[in-house]
């Protein structure tokens, strides 16, 4: 049986309405949380669009409803990026979702009734593209990396970011009556990719909004102002090491900000289950509890991400603390059941050299990481810098 475009794009369309209908009555009468509603407006956006361009099928006379369809295609795609963001904690930057929106909305606009079903193509799907594939990095990250819905979204997303790409630059560069655009991208053949992707990124995003609390790791979750894993949480730390920063300034005493980044958490997950993610983030915890200074502030920011911000002599003093902590965490397996030791990748920042900001420790620590985390992990690396003055 062949199935014509208009009959393809009304089934795909009215997969989104199925889906989308599911998935906010579900947020809305069981787990009304921040992700939650964005990916409910994602799935909004997508009846809309489905609404825009199934009336202009109808009536041609209507082709306004392809600027608001685009419109509502933007919404929808920026505001799943949106959603991963505020999943993995961080803000969810929907301003630049309703810029994008209302640029697309002028440019479908100004070709008026010739523009016809293509009216602000060209720059709609680059921006698809764009937004999709901001979301799958996004969904490569933190919380939503270490989920395997999380790492199946992502997939989803960057198929689309690279389908819509390439629609767009075959659009611009060879135009819809082009045999590839004709073979590969036409309405039909995106009708038949999107009905496959809806349904996959349907299931993945209902199962993550449903986990709620439970797709959280041991150091997402606070008790007081301690993480789960019984270390400042990412709220106290900065509080308490800002403090111990501006006391340290006026007194002229040294301090050291040391990062560590559990090695291949999101394979440990993977492999042996989330009990098992956790039993590596609290044993790395109580590590360095045992081995860190008495007097050292221990803050936990993420899941497998640890700082200790301890007072030491000199620049060798620091790097010996963190050998002691590195030393104790191999010294036994991650329980009896697994049969794996643990391994970090370590950065160091001390006050010497970068001063006594808080934001300039970090980020040299976090770029120190990210030195050792490009070698293969398990290592040490030291920040050098001019102080700032304070």
């Amino acid at each position: 049986m062949h199935l014509d475009t208009p009959t393809l794009q009304v089934i795909s369309g009215l997969l989104v309405v199925l889906c989308g209908v599911s998935f906010i009555f579900n947020t809305a009468l069981n787990r009304n949380d921040p992700p939650g509603r964005l990916w409910s407006l994602a799935f909004v956006g997508g009846v809309m669009v489905t609404v825009g361009y199934a009336v202009y099928l109808v009536s041609a006379d209507a082709w306004w409803t392809i600027a608001f369809g685009n419109a509502a295609l933007v919404v929808c795609v920026g505001s799943l990026w949106a959603g991963a963001r505020v999943y993995n904690g961080r803000s969810s930057r929907f301003l630049v979702v309703g810029v994008l929106s209302l640029a697309i909305t002028v440019v479908s606009f100004l070709p008026g009734p010739a523009g016809g079903e293509w009216a602000g193509a060209g720059p709609l799907w680059l921006i698809v593209g764009l937004l999709t594939g901001l979301g799958g990095a996004e969904s490569l990250r933190g919380r939503l990396r270490r989920n395997v819905n999380g790492r199946i979204f992502a997939i989803v997303l960057i198929i689309v970011a690279g389908f819509y790409t390439a629609r767009a630059l075959t659009f611009i560069f060879e135009g819809p009556d082009s045999s590839a655009f004709r073979s590969y991208f036409d309405s039909g053949s995106t009708s038949v990719l999107n009905m496959a992707l809806i349904v996959t990124a349907s299931i993945a995003l209902s199962i993550l909004r449903a986990e709620g609390v439970g797709s959280n790791a041991v150091g997402d979750i606070t008790v007081g102002i301690l993480s789960a894993a019984g270390v400042l949480s990412a709220t106290s730390f900065p509080q308490v090491a800002a403090d111990h920063l501006e006391r340290a300034s006026k007194a002229q005493l040294g301090l050291v900000m040391i990062g560590a980044d559990i090695d291949n958490l999101p394979e440990i997950n993977t492999a042996f289950g989330r009990a098992a993610g956790d039993d590596a983030i609290a044993r790395f915890a109580d590590t360095l509890r045992g081995s860190a200074p008495l007097m050292a502030q221990i803050g936990h920011p993420a899941a497998g991400r640890f700082y200790v911000l301890a007072a030491v002599g000199s620049a060798t003093e620091a790097r010996s603390i963190t050998e002691r902590v590195q030393n104790a965490l191999v010294d036994g397996p991650l329980g009896e059941s697994y049969r794996i030791r643990l391994t970090a990748s370590f950065g160091i920042a001390d006050t010497f050299d970068h001063g006594y900001d808080l934001t300039d420790l970090t980020a040299a620590v976090t770029r120190a990481i990210g030195v050792v985390k490009a070698q293969g992990g398990n290592d040490i690396a030291v920040t050098t810098g001019t102080p700032t003055p304070h």
